[in-house]
């Protein structure tokens, strides 16, 4: 994929994830909230039908496989060993994102409320959590659209317990982090220099699942 970034319906990833129903393909439908429609075949049908007549997938003996930037993406969704889920928030306006990153490459997907969502390669392994980094601290500092404002980070890892950290920059005082597990949370405040770092911190943290009984 080069840098320019490939746009795709939820109908469309929904088709795409179905072609490598692999383990990370199921976690990656769970986060895009499309496993609830799972099943639903004329929705498969349109996408299949979209692909084809953009040119991003194509027949190959009796299936439809992906091609060209698309064929990347689900490479990446399908082999996906890390996620990161960040919402940006404020009183009057929201933002979701979602980071994957694999053993082939990472994708940034900026999520849209009108089904139709642009997608982008970025760097994998630490870079991508410095990238979610990023993007919460620059739209907490920046305070482009108001304070307060707030990020939340949720990270998904392979053989990794969830970790949730919330971040809220307030125009004076100091700003409020909770983090923890997705079932308990602590909460702490700190002076906006510092707060990034504990954020960073907080998300650094490696919670191994616990074994199976």
């Amino acid at each position: 994929m080069t840098d320019t970034e490939l746009h795709m319906t939820d109908h469309e990833l929904l088709t795409l994830l179905s072609m490598t129903p692999t383990e990370s393909a199921a976690v990656t439908l769970g986060l895009l909230r499309l496993d609830q429609h799972g099943d639903n075949q004329l929705l498969h049908n349109a996408g299949l039908t979209t692909l084809m007549v953009r040119g991003l997938a194509t027949p190959q003996g009796e299936k439809i496989v992906p091609v060209d930037k698309c064929a990347v993406v689900g490479s990446v969704l399908s082999q996906a060993q890390e996620w990161l889920e960040i919402s940006l928030t404020t009183p009057s306006s929201s933002h979701v994102l979602f980071a994957v990153g694999s053993n082939v490459g990472a994708i940034l997907l900026s999520i849209s409320p009108y089904g139709v969502h642009e997608i982008q390669p970025i760097e994998s392994g630490p870079a991508l959590l410095e990238l979610g980094l990023h993007l919460g601290n620059e739209y907490l500092t920046g305070a482009a659209e108001g304070l307060p404002a707030t990020a939340v980070i949720r990270r998904l890892r392979v053989d990794s317990e969830p970790i949730v950290a919330q971040l809220t920059a307030v125009e004076s005082g100091d700003w409020v982090l909770r983090s923890g597990s997705e079932s308990e949370f602590t909460e702490e405040s700190f002076p906006a220099a510092e707060a990034m770092d504990q954020l960073k911190t907080v998300l650094s943290a490696q919670q191994d699942v616990a074994p199976s009984q």
